[in-house]
């Protein structure tokens, strides 16, 4: 391999390129493996400021039933997105999610492709991937540069990814 000049950097393609004024803002997707109950498959996972913005982000592809919780709030807001898996229509919706919403934990029913947008301090979960005739993509975003979890008493939920799932 030659040596880089000033003005080069290396791809993520293993090509010499010139360094361009904004390739800062181009970054690897942070894929991981999570290996927990229910995310089964590689994920795009960012909750602790992996792509460089004031938020976090994930991106499952969900194909057996599972639950996710307990109860918990954030002080951003939190958006999630659940649609079909087929990437020509994803429109095309076979499954069936339960989410528990607000401080009495009311379960919404999410039978159609769909958005839950969570204000800043909603209590939110179990979410429930009850039944999959499909698999489904499911995209979080939460508003904050780092993903933090509070109980309903406001005290920092200190938990891993790997105790809030199981299968069910």
């Amino acid at each position: 391999m030659r040596a880089l000049h000033n003005n080069e950097f290396p791809c993520t393609g293993g090509i010499m390129e010139e360094k361009k004024k904004y390739a800062e803002y181009v970054r690897p997707a942070p894929i991981k493996n999570l290996g927990i109950a229910g995310y089964n498959w590689n994920s795009v996972y960012a909750h602790q400021g992996e792509i460089g913005a004031n938020c976090t982000l994930c991106f499952h592809y969900i194909t057996q039933p599972f639950e996710e919780g307990p109860p918990h709030k954030h002080d951003a807001h939190q958006i999630m997105c659940f649609v079909g898996s087929d990437l020509e229509d994803i429109s095309k919706f076979d499954a069936e999610i339960e989410i528990g919403l607000g401080e009495e934990g009311e379960i919404q029913t999410i039978t159609t492709p769909s958005v839950v947008s969570i204000p800043p301090g909603m209590m939110h979960c179990p979410l429930r991937f009850k039944r999959l005739g499909q698999p489904v993509l499911f995209i979080e975003i939460v508003l904050e540069g780092s993903y933090q979890r509070y109980t309903a008493t406001g005290e920092v939920e200190d938990v891993g990814p790997e105790d809030v799932t199981k299968l069910i």
